[in-house]
């Protein structure tokens, strides 16, 4: 069986508007920005797209996984202190398990889990390792040249 490699990076469409950009996510349409520079746009959608997911993760929705990239699109990627938690919850939705459930698991507090997992906090490598195994899966740190 192979492995399912889980990576949070979106595909976006940049279109000049006139004089600014406009940014919009094929498989996020809830989810759009824009600038006046085309590096602004990037920067700003990278921040809505964030903005957006962790609001997902606090309302307890499912969130949309990044198709694969289209030709002329740009690959936003989240930051790992915003996709740490964001795939702990997609993980724990995929898995079936309840907050209440991973959290005796790992042995922690409720509380504890649940800002692991909606805002980070508390969130260290070592427990971000222990979450990923109690949910069958490994974290895997990786460098991409830009």
């Amino acid at each position: 069986m192979k492995s399912q490699i889980l990576e949070l990076v979106y595909g976006a469409n940049l279109e000049q508007d006139g004089e600014d950009w406009l940014v919009t996510f094929r498989d996020l349409t809830n989810v759009f920005s824009g600038g006046k520079t085309r590096d602004e746009a990037i920067f700003n959608a990278q921040e809505a797209l964030e903005g957006v997911l962790l609001e997902m993760v606090a309302e307890d929705l499912e969130i949309q996984l990044p198709s694969s990239q289209q030709p002329g699109e740009e690959a936003i990627s989240v930051r790992p202190e915003v996709a740490a938690p964001v795939m702990l919850h997609i993980l724990r939705q995929q898995t079936g398990q309840t907050i209440a459930t991973l959290a005796q698991a790992l042995g922690v507090k409720y509380h504890t889990y649940q800002q692991m997992e909606k805002t980070g906090q508390r969130l260290t490598l070592k427990g971000l390792n222990r979450a990923a195994r109690a949910l069958g899966a490994t974290v895997e740190l990786r460098w991409r040249k830009v």
